[in-house]
């Protein structure tokens, strides 16, 4: 089973899989790119290229409009992640939520700091570091953090997580860049950055060269973030 989102809203797709009780993974090509495995009908994972489980899930816009899937059937195991309606349902309220969160804290690289536990320490956190160091869901700390910008309780360092990457150049892109050109596996992203280029230039290099095929490891929240930065900073 396969077509374009345009023809047939992914809403659909996704209760057809349900309701004929069909194991397998379906393949969303979207803007941000996401599989979700089901067995017996029942969603038991997917996520955004190596990011998987509920909280890359949950990132993951429920409704694409633009774009194609394919649902292939084939062996995959696990347990469901919730009852299908109950995981349909905190879906669609966390794919909403997630757009009014990050349009507050432009996504969840961005470092903050200020006095709310977490993000108090020197130098601040993201809401990705706050999350693995709390071991909570990263959309509970989201909504944290998005309070606490609302209420002036913390600002922006200026830095991301994504800037701790360290990447070659010889991607899989062919246009050579300045950007592509510093890229050494020495310095870190956030280190090319503080050498004079431009940061969304890196930000735009980075993205593009995901969406061409690099893969490392993270690459999937890295792309969810460098996307939401692009629509709620920019």
């Amino acid at each position: 089973m396969q077509g374009l989102l345009s023809d047939l809203p992914l809403m659909g797709i996704l209760e057809l899989v349900n309701t004929t009780r069909q194991t397998g993974v379906l393949d969303v090509k979207a803007e941000v790119p996401y599989t979700v495995a089901f067995v017996g009908g029942e969603i038991v994972g997917g996520g955004i290229l190596d990011w998987l489980g509920v909280d890359a899930l949950h990132a993951s816009p429920m409704l694409p409009d633009e774009g194609s899937f394919e649902f292939k059937p084939s062996a995959v195991t696990g347990s469901p992640l919730a009852p299908y309606d109950h995981f349909m349902t905190d879906w669609a309220r966390a794919s909403d939520e997630w757009e009014q969160i990050c349009a507050v804290i432009g996504s969840p690289s961005r470092v903050f700091q200020g006095g709310v536990p977490l993000f108090d320490e020197p130098g601040g956190r993201s809401v990705r570091g706050a999350a693995r160091q709390a071991e909570l869901p990263l959309f509970e700390v989201a909504q944290t953090l998005a309070e606490a910008v609302r209420q002036g309780r913390v600002e922006p360092t200026g830095r991301y997580a994504w800037h701790s990457l360290r990447l070659r150049s010889g991607t899989t892109r062919v246009t050579p860049s300045p950007v592509a050109r510093a890229l050494d596996g020495e310095r870190n992203l956030g280190e090319v950055i503080a050498g004079g280029l431009d940061e969304w230039a890196v930000r735009d290099h980075l993205l593009a060269e995901i969406r061409a095929g690099l893969r490392f490891p993270g690459s999937g929240w890295v792309l969810r973030d460098l996307i939401w930065e692009e629509k709620h900073l920019r």
